[in-house]
């Protein structure tokens, strides 16, 4: 029998602009999608601007949490009402057997409200887990006092009890109830959910939170070059770092290590730590967020591109664009991906959590131009082992929809409903 095809695709993304990984695979989805021939809504929690997502985006108008005050921020982030009214009605007004619906990012604008609305139409929701907060409360597996990996279970006794998080254990405190509220809306650990890892070393992360694995797909991220001529990034001296500039993104630890190894250090991406960067290190170049042409223009004096995330990055869209580009890269031992790029010889991983590391990887590049060469050919030839095409990601993308559409009908068929007692006693009879 033929696989269902969605008629629809509801993107649901905190932010309507492309400020991060997420929220540009998020966009792209929903372009690629609509040249498809699909229909696309595209739900953010932010306001959008001229340049829309899709010509049927629903904005919420809403700020990041980190740009609220205290109290709203501590509600909104617990619960935003407007985002769960707003979604309930769009389910219930225009859900279709075929509508497929796509979170991408909840954690920053959109809260667990979301999944409250959801919760009616889980069997055709698909989780995207650009990051570990569906798995950890902090959202990184990194204790941030420590700046070192955490291994305890998450939302464990000792878990709870123990102060990881970056602005203190209230925070912590606030955070796990916020895992709790998600839980509880729409439950991972008691039922599978259709969820999208990014890269295959996720799972042992999300066996260890106690996450049901059974509807897990791994679709790794694509990932298109800055350019297609090649450049020689032996003739530039520059290290690029790019990301949002956020503790746990790093930039400090880049900046600082730039300065031991005496390399110039340029910057591009926005956030708090901008301040921070201009304050105590005034010789790094920031560009702020740029066009796709922004980056391309810049990447062309890239002698490599420095990935120094204090958490485990699961993907890094930055260091693949780069790769893809030919341009090395220098990451943490902790990023998923490390461990491939340094043995296909695209670049090298450092300790992490350890400047003085990622320091002598930076030392070591800035004086050696056959090196480069050496490895930004690798790159080149490398790429297409990394990471997917753009195309080939929505494929799969769509094969996956049709599966999820495809089970949805088969416990259709057998008078399994979500949220219903015969659902839970099926869902728990499958774990065992």
């Amino acid at each position: 029998m033929a696989q269902r095809q969605p008629d629809r695709v509801v993107i649901i993304n905190d932010r309507s602009a492309m400020v991060g990984g997420a929220s540009n695979l998020a966009i792209l989805s929903a372009k690629m999608f609509r040249q498809r021939g699909l229909n696309v809504t595209y739900f953010c929690g932010d306001h959008p601007g001229v340049d829309k997502p899709a010509p049927d985006t629903i904005g919420l108008a809403g700020k990041p949490l980190v740009n609220q005050g205290k109290l709203s921020a501590f509600s909104s982030g617990l619960y935003n009402a407007k985002a769960y009214t707003t979604l309930n009605d769009l389910i219930r007004e225009q859900d279709t057997p075929s509508t497929i619906y796509h979170v991408h990012g909840w954690s920053k604008i959109l809260s667990p409200s979301i999944f409250r609305a959801l919760s009616r139409v889980r069997q055709r929701t698909v989780l995207h887990a650009h990051d570990y907060f569906l798995a950890c409360p902090n959202g990184g597996f990194t204790n941030y006092r420590t700046d070192r990996l955490c291994k305890l279970r998450p939302m464990s006794a000792q878990c709870l009890m123990n102060q990881c998080d970056k602005r203190g254990y209230q925070q912590k405190l606030w955070r796990a109830a916020r895992h709790l509220l998600r839980e509880d809306f729409f439950s991972i650990r008691d039922m599978p959910a259709n969820i999208v890892m990014v890269h295959e070393r996720m799972r042992s992360s999300f066996e260890r939170s106690g996450i049901n694995t059974e509807e897990i797909t791994t679709i790794r991220n694509p990932a298109e070059p800055f350019f297609t001529v090649p450049h020689d990034p032996a003739e530039h001296r520059s290290f690029f770092f790019i990301g949002r500039l956020e503790p746990e993104k790093g930039f400090e630890e880049a900046a600082r290590a730039a300065r031991l190894a005496n390399v110039t250090l340029e910057v591009i991406g926005e956030g708090p730590g901008r301040a921070v960067l201009e304050r105590d290190y005034p010789e790094v170049m920031i560009h702020g967020w740029q066009s796709r042409e922004g980056l391309r223009l810049l990447m062309q004096n890239a002698r490599a591109i420095v990935i120094s995330s204090r958490v485990p990055e699961p993907f890094s869209l930055a260091a693949m664009e780069a790769v893809s580009s030919g341009i090395p890269v220098i990451m943490p031992d902790s990023a998923l991906l490390s461990t491939e790029i340094a043995e296909l010889g695209c670049g090298f991983a450092f300790s992490h959590g350890q400047p003085e590391a990622l320091a002598e990887r930076m030392r070591t590049m800035a004086v050696d131009d056959r090196l480069v060469r050496t490895l930004a050919e690798n790159c080149r030839e490398q790429a297409p082992a990394l990471a997917s095409s753009n195309e080939l990601w929505i494929d799969a993308l769509l094969a996956l929809y049709r599966r999820v559409l495809d089970r949805a009908d088969n416990r259709a068929e057998r008078g399994i409903l979500p949220n219903s007692s015969a659902s839970a006693g099926y869902f728990a009879t499958r774990r065992l």
